[in-house]
């Protein structure tokens, strides 16, 4: 498990954190077991960094739909004005103009 990846350094020092917790400050530190940690901290870190890409792009793309719908994505049930598309909204929208004729 030796695969590099932009998070290994970050990684690297939050597994040696954990020898200065207070529960195991006492124990020497192994730097083989603090590496095979940060290894495996450092492919978290990346899933989670690709994993919000995705919901940004996704996000996008929700956005942009609801900037084409116009007004009606904005509006909170309450009846308020977002200055943001209300992206929870969207699926409701698109299938009232598809199921419904548009109205």
């Amino acid at each position: 498990m030796s695969t590099e990846n932009a998070w290994i350094e970050e990684a690297r020092m939050i597994a040696a954190q954990c020898w200065c917790d207070p529960e195991t400050s006492h124990k020497a530190m192994d730097p083989v077991l603090c590496e095979a940690v940060a290894q495996r901290i450092a492919n978290w870190m990346d899933t989670a960094a690709q994993n919000q890409r995705n919901t940004d792009y996704y996000r996008g793309l929700i956005v942009r739909c609801g900037e084409k719908i116009g007004k009606r994505a904005y509006i909170a049930d309450d009846g308020s004005r977002s200055e943001d598309v209300l992206c929870a909204k969207i699926p409701d929208l698109v299938n009232a103009a598809f199921c419904n004729g548009g109205k």
